[in-house]
């Protein structure tokens, strides 16, 4: 392998390391702050977006679309779980992640649907991290909502 190749990808590797570091605060926060460990984010993230990109290929907005695809469902299905069925709240929380990837197979028909960057209004894509102007660097977009994120939790916290 050559050493340059490895440079080459190391923007696109940073940039979905940046969107997996989100799904990382949500483990975060149930473990540490909310002292339940519970790995359903995990599989949210997934379903997410199997739910948006589908809806996307069916036509509907993005924005629509990303609001659909929150992954409250899959909680209320861990909280349920656990407190009705008396599962321990890691259990719950596993068994509702491996049980998504069942739904997302349903949810998307076959195993992977590809959405093109050219005919969909995406917010990131990883065609656009290098060469592209500051205001559609993905590595810029999601660096600044992580920003975003992180001020909102920290003044939710501090509340």
């Amino acid at each position: 392998m050559q050493i340059m190749s490895l440079i080459t990808a190391l923007p696109g590797a940073a940039a979905q390391g940046l969107i997996w570091g989100i799904m990382a605060i949500g483990v975060y926060i149930t473990f540490r702050i909310l002292d339940i460990a519970d790995l359903t984010v995990d599989g949210t993230l997934c379903t997410g977006g199997a739910v948006c990109i589908m809806m996307m290929l069916s036509g509907h907005n993005v924005w629509v679309s990303m609001l659909v695809a929150t992954g409250l469902l899959a909680g209320l299905a861990t909280g349920i779980f656990h407190t009705f069925m008396g599962i321990p709240a890691i259990l719950a929380g596993i068994l509702t992640q491996l049980s998504l990837y069942s739904v997302n197979l349903k949810i998307m028909g076959k195993a992977n649907q590809a959405i093109n960057v050219d005919k969909f209004n995406l917010l990131v894509s990883l065609r656009r991290v290098k060469g592209v102007a500051l205001t559609q660097n993905t590595l810029f977009i999601v660096a600044i909502m992580i920003i975003i994120l992180i001020a909102v939790l920290y003044w939710f916290f501090g509340t």
